[in-house]
């Protein structure tokens, strides 16, 4: 007997062995299942193909179409040059576990790891024993470390890559290059322009074949996911300078931090700028979590996370007399060879009594000057009243932000003249009286060696595409004549008596080869943070300029509360000298003189 089936017409069954009732039942009962499945497969095919359901239409969709996602990196910071890298981004290794197979001994693998990691085995143990697929054990580890791992090769163990942010520098430029917490900068110029240097991430929409594999649905001509670049005036090795001599001096001293800054005498651009101490951004934020943990935030001038050059706001004491002598000499009032009394070093100047180092009798204004004299000065204070000073210290830009390109910097502070009266024009005639930041000492300074222009200073000079195309120019806005140049003059002349000639109070930064102008300072720092400390504490400064006929650079350095040599000349001076000596050269400067 031969059965017939429409979709299987060449199916045979063997007739013997079998009732011929059931077999046909039971063939029929196969037959119909089969059809009906070839149907149903049939009916799918032609729903999935013709039907307008929108929510079949996006499960479709979902099996086809997916998203992939593309993160840029980190922008470059840049010196001058747009060559030497101050920041950039690169991969380090990190341990990390994945989950280990359930036959492996974790009180082993959490063992080694700890030995060879200098770690706590029973901390890691804890993160590997609650972590079944993924537990970060130590980021940014050493060559010898990733060598003795991958001899290991521990169960769940494996080396990753991490984006992390080096800083070649180190502490040595901290301060003005600043860091990045998590993905954003927090500090310097990582923070001022994050904006440009943040990368971008896109999602493109792809096609996935049968095995997932991704194939973008569009042609991408210019993904734009790098972060700019930004070249900063910076000079590495007038940094590296700067750092070292401050650094040094405040150790020898027994300080507790010291700030200082190199401008360009023309542009007012940032060639180098330090504040010690100083965190190393390539440690992270450990030092200044610690420090915001223990709620340092007002700076004694010993916080390593603060960038001082901007922050520290303090009296500048004789540094100050420049900007009296600027302010009688642009009146009118005064001239270098106006005579005032110096009292020979001793003078009552409202319920304070004021000494004089040097202990002069009737002097010149420039002898005032030359010898710091602040008997002396306190009768330009005199002669002038607190409105005439008051106006210029204003014009100078006291109590203002000078609009540097740098995070959180202090205004300073300076009272109406209705509340200094006359004795409080002779304190500030001595630098006493209103409070600065180490740069608007170097903008004004800067400001005497360019004529009486003032610029606004500034860290970076242009942003960069990914391409190196540039795309933002930093302006350079327009001079202030904030004082003639006729009193620019005079002011060198007197800021040449103070370190050219004998006697002067600058004489240690007298740099060998160079001339140089400039003034010592040496004030009480009279914030709270060091009033509670029941100890008169002192801030030692010089700030100057050079070559003294063309001058390239103006340097200021001040050193916070020294225990070992009380003041400015003895202590600031010699820094001075020495990162003049070094930077002109650097700069192309040839030496003007015999020593």
């Amino acid at each position: 007997m031969r059965i017939n089936f429409p979709s299987f017409p060449h199916f045979r069954i063997p007739r013997q062995g079998l009732p011929q009732g059931g077999l046909t039942t039971r063939i029929r009962i196969v037959g119909l299942i089969i059809m009906a499945c070839f149907g149903h497969a049939v009916a799918q095919v032609a729903y999935y193909n013709i039907t307008q359901d929108p929510d079949v239409i996006e499960m479709a969709n979902k099996r086809t179409e997916g998203t992939s996602v593309i993160e840029g990196t980190r922008g470059r910071i840049l010196d001058r040059t747009g060559n030497g890298v101050l920041a950039v981004t690169v991969s380090k290794p990190s341990v990390a576990f994945y989950g280990a197979p359930y036959n492996a001994d974790r009180a082993v693998i959490a063992n080694s790891l700890a030995s060879l990691l200098g770690l706590n085995a029973d901390q890691v143990f804890a993160r590997i024993a609650n972590e079944e697929k993924f537990a970060l054990i130590k980021r940014n580890i050493s060559d010898e470390e990733q060598a003795a791992l991958e001899r290991l090769d521990l169960p769940g163990v494996k080396i990753i890559y991490e984006d992390a942010r080096y800083y070649p520098l180190g502490d040595m430029g901290s301060a003005v290059i600043g860091s990045v917490l998590d993905t954003a900068g927090n500090r310097g110029i990582e923070a001022q322009y994050d904006e440009y240097l943040r990368p971008n991430t896109l999602r493109l929409d792809v096609f996935r074949d049968q095995k997932r594999r991704g194939v973008l649905k569009h042609t991408i001509k210019d993904l734009a996911v790098d972060g700019h670049d930004v070249v900063v005036a910076i000079d590495p090795q007038i940094q590296a300078l700067l750092h070292a001599e401050l650094d040094a001096k405040v150790q020898s001293e027994e300080a507790i931090g010291g700030m200082g800054v190199v401008l360009d005498a023309k542009t007012f651009e940032v060639l180098a700028m330090t504040s010690v101490p100083a965190m190393d951004a390539n440690r992270g934020q450990q030092d200044c979590r610690q420090w915001e943990a223990e709620g340092a935030l007002v700076d004694d001038g010993s916080n390593p996370c603060k960038n001082k050059v901007v922050s520290f706001v303090f009296e500048p004491g004789s540094v100050g007399k420049i900007l009296a002598l600027i302010a009688g000499l642009e009146s009118g009032k005064i001239t270098l060879d106006t005579m005032v009394d110096g009292h020979m070093g001793t003078c009552q100047i409202g319920k304070f009594r004021v000494t004089d180092v040097k202990k002069v009798g009737v002097v010149s204004v420039l002898e005032a000057i030359k010898y710091s004299s602040n008997c002396a000065m306190s009768e330009v204070g005199k002669i002038l009243g607190p409105n005439i000073m008051f106006e210029m210290f204003t014009r100078l830009g006291i109590g203002r932000k000078t609009g540097i390109d740098l995070p959180f910097e202090a205004s300073g502070a300076i009272k109406p003249p209705s509340r200094w009266g006359m004795i409080g024009a002779q304190a500030a005639s001595y630098g006493y009286g209103y409070a600065v930041t180490q740069i608007q000492l170097a903008r004004i300074f800067a400001t005497v060696a360019n004529n009486g222009k003032m610029l606004v200073p500034k860290v970076a000079l242009e942003i960069r595409d990914s391409e190196g195309k540039t795309v933002w120019t930093n302006p350079v806005l327009d001079e202030v004549q904030v004082f003639s140049e006729k009193t620019a003059q005079q002011v060198k002349r007197a800021m040449w008596a103070v370190v050219m000639e004998d006697g002067g109070t600058g004489a240690k930064a007298r740099p060998d080869g160079y001339t140089a102008g400039g003034k010592t300072g040496t004030a009480r720092l009279n914030t709270k943070v060091h009033k509670k400390s029941g100890r008169q504490a002192h801030i030692l400064s010089f700030a100057g300029f050079a070559p003294f006929d063309d001058p390239r650079i103006v340097v200021v350095i001040s050193i916070i509360d020294p225990k070992v040599h009380k003041y400015a000349g003895e202590v600031a001076a010699p820094v001075f000298k020495t990162v003049v000596e070094g930077a002109l050269p650097i700069l192309g400067v040839k030496k003007q003189r015999e020593n």
